[in-house]
């Protein structure tokens, strides 16, 4: 296994939809479809699907944050392997997104074989596309990142 990020109980909701697509449009990193070709799928039903570049050797594991639909198999994309390429900024940026929205409703969270500093070009393209985090978000999207925080669905 590889630098691999999870997220169980996120999901691609129409916000995390918006801000998706502003972290794109601010991204520098050629970001395509599913497999590493085309281009990226967004939408509430099916949610969010990317990679990297395939042709330029910057693809790996496609990312699938979910939308409506009910998965096929629950647990199977909750996970993205994305061994660090240049996409896994839009990654992790998307999964901060989606985090922070989750966290007032405690539907998911977010860990990573990363630390938080690891996540620091995707934090950047989160704070340059959608807004500032606040020192609270900041601290809890560390905890929950390297699991030191107690599970949130165990209260």
């Amino acid at each position: 296994m590889g630098y691999t990020h999870y997220f169980p109980g996120l999901r691609a909701t129409v916000e995390v939809l918006a801000d998706a697509g502003k972290i794109l449009d601010a991204s520098a990193v050629t970001i395509c479809g599913p497999n590493g070709q085309g281009l990226p799928v967004m939408n509430e039903t099916t949610g969010i699907r990317l990679n990297g570049f395939e042709a330029a050797g910057e693809s790996y594991e496609t990312f699938h944050l979910r939308g409506t639909d009910p998965a096929r198999y629950p647990d199977m994309n909750d996970f993205c392997e994305t061994e660090n390429k240049p996409y896994d900024q839009v990654v992790t940026a998307i999964l901060i997104a989606a985090a922070v929205r989750a966290f007032d409703f405690k539907t998911g969270v977010v860990k990573s074989d990363g630390r938080w500093d690891n996540w620091a070009a995707g934090r950047q393209l989160y704070e340059q596309a959608v807004r500032l985090l606040t020192d609270q978000e900041k601290l809890a999207l560390e905890l929950d990142l390297e699991r030191m925080r107690p599970d949130p669905f165990q209260d």
